[in-house]
C-alpha cells in the first residue's frame, strides 16, 4: 500500500497537492529490532561454531553483521522517497524526494495522465509537448489507477472557466 495525500485549500483555485509515498511495512524502531536480531542469531551461531572449533567463524559473523546493517540502512533510505505533485492554473510542477535534480514544471491546460504499457505492469506518466514523465514508480497497479483518476478530474476541473468550474470537495 501507498499513501496518498491529496490536499487543497478552501479556495478552488489554490494549489492542489498530491503527495505519494510508499508506505512502509515496520517503523525505523522495527528495522532496528528486526536487525539486532538477526545479528544476534549470526553471533549466537558463530559463537557455538566457534566452541565446536571453527576458529574463522566470529571473523565470519562480524562481516554478516555488517552486511545486514548495510542492506537494512539501504532499503530504509529507499522508502524515503516520494514525489510531490502541485496543481494550480499556472503549473503542475512534479518534485522528487530526495531531491534527484530541479522540479519539473508543465502548463496543466496540455497535460495528459496516462496509463502506458510498461515491463513490470502499466506505467503512470504525464505527456505533455512531446515530453512524457514517469510519475509514481513505486505504485502498484490499483494505486496508479487511483493517482490517474484523481489527478484526471483535478485537471478537467482546472480546464473549465473559472465560473463553471463545480465547487472544491
Amino acid at each position: 500500500m501507498v499513501s496518498i495525500t491529496a490536499s487543497s485549500g478552501a479556495d478552488a483555485r489554490e494549489a492542489q497537492v498530491f503527495w505519494l509515498r510508499p508506505n512502509r511495512a515496520l517503523s525505523l524502531r522495527g528495522v532496528r529490532r528486526v536487525a539486532a536480531a538477526l545479528v544476534a542469531y549470526v553471533m549466537l551461531v558463530a559463537l557455538a561454531s566457534s566452541l565446536a572449533g571453527n576458529a574463522y567463524a566470529p571473523l565470519f559473523a562480524l562481516f554478516v553483521a555488517a552486511a545486514v546493517a548495510v542492506a537494512f540502512t539501504l532499503v530504509w533510505r529507499r522508502g524515503q522517497r516520494g514525489e510531490r505533485i502541485t496543481l494550480s492554473d499556472q503549473a503542475l510542477e512534479i518534485a522528487r524526494f530526495p531531491a534527484a535534480g530541479p522540479s519539473l514544471r508543465l502548463q496543466p491546460y496540455w497535460v495528459r495522465v496516462r496509463l502506458q504499457p510498461g515491463h513490470h505492469g502499466p506505467r503512470l506518466t504525464l505527456v505533455s509537448h512531446g515530453r512524457t514523465v514517469e510519475i509514481g514508480a513505486f505504485l502498484g497497479e490499483e494505486e496508479r489507477e487511483t493517482v490517474r483518476c484523481q489527478l484526471q478530474d483535478r485537471l478537467t476541473r482546472l480546464r473549465q472557466p473559472p465560473h463553471l468550474r463545480p465547487p472544491a470537495e
